[in-house]
């Protein structure tokens, strides 16, 4: 089941946070967490499996842009990723986005080859963007 979080819970707040602290790329605070559920530019949705969230997405809504902010799913290798971007993509449409971009770690070979299957392509570099060190690479989907 995929949902939207419109308000603040603080078991789904908790949740979103420990699938991002098992990530080696991603650091989410609670609060940066409750900001961007607060935000009405930004949305966080989540997906769960057994009522158990199994991952989020979070992402700015600009049209005709998205970025995405974070994406991250545990277990991992579920198909809980292609369903965040299947919801993505619908909201991107219903929203007239022609763009859907993000930045990745340069050392993310995983996320780039998931990235990569579902249609997008890297459009530049950020140098020394993570930690003014390691380099991000900005990728992008044309709708």
């Amino acid at each position: 089941m995929i949902e939207l979080i419109n308000s603040i819970d603080d078991n789904i707040i908790e949740s979103i946070f420990l699938i991002s602290s098992k990530s080696e790329y991603i650091s989410l605070s609670k609060k940066y967490i409750k900001d961007y559920i607060e935000d009405k530019n930004h949305k966080v949705v989540i997906i769960k499996y057994d009522e158990k969230v199994v991952g989020f997405i979070i992402y700015f809504l600009l049209s005709p842009e998205i970025d995405i902010l974070f994406i991250a799913t545990y277990p991992h290798n579920k198909g809980y990723g292609n369903k965040l971007l299947s919801y993505l993509f619908d909201d991107a449409k219903n929203n007239n986005v022609d763009s859907i971009k993000l930045d990745l770690h340069e050392n993310n070979i995983n996320a780039k080859e998931f990235y990569t299957k579902n249609g997008f392509q890297s459009i530049g570099v950020r140098k020394k963007y993570y930690n003014n060190k390691y380099s991000a690479l900005i990728l992008e989907k044309k709708l």
